[in-house]
């Protein structure tokens, strides 16, 4: 974009208004390289917009060519330091694993209702859980059919902090982002 917005400047160093049609004819860019070069020169400060698609320079602007001023690439004001990184997205396992801290006890109808995991999804992270001993698998809760085997359900055994282990299967491991540790899984998932 540099190197579109310096002959724009160079066509506006005459003073006078000049729509995008008029610069375009006068710098051989298309209509819209224009256009979009007035832009960023007008958040420059170089240019101002006097009227719907007219443009001239701005005190600024004048004030930079007379001192030598050349537009390059990079940020237009001062450095600062780097912006903080953006909040990891939360994902379904991550509010599975909410859920596992906040219930303590827990079945995967929970998960299902509470996360909003699907059936296979929470079966295949809590049985990786299960088999790194994140998770306990305690007796089946009666059901109310009858002949219903009941439900199972598990202890949250290992609570290692908020950040949700990430079952990786192609690796068999489950890895723990609160401790920086892998842990081996023993059975195929």
């Amino acid at each position: 974009m540099p190197s579109r917005q310096m002959p724009v400047v160079n066509a506006l160093q005459g003073g006078a208004c000049l729509t995008t049609a008029a610069l375009a004819e006068l710098t051989g860019l298309s209509d819209r390289d224009v256009a979009k070069a007035c832009c960023s020169l007008v958040s420059r400060g170089w240019v101002v917009r006097r009227e719907r698609g007219c443009f001239e320079m701005s005190a600024v602007g004048e004030k930079a060519i007379a001192a030598g001023g050349i537009i390059t690439s990079g940020p237009t004001g001062p450095l600062t330091q780097a912006e903080p990184r953006r909040p990891r997205r939360q994902t379904v396992r991550d509010k599975m694993w909410t859920t596992m801290r906040t219930l303590k006890k827990f079945r995967i109808a929970d998960l299902e209702t509470l996360a909003g995991a699907t059936r296979d999804n929470a079966q295949r992270y809590v049985g990786a859980l299960e088999r790194t001993e994140f998770l306990s698998r305690l007796r089946p809760e009666p059901g109310t059919a009858p002949t219903s085997n009941g439900f199972r359900r598990w202890l949250l055994v290992r609570n290692s902090g908020p950040d949700a282990p990430v079952y990786k299967a192609e690796a068999g491991e489950v890895y723990d982002r609160n401790t920086g540790i892998a842990y081996p899984i023993g059975g195929a998932p």
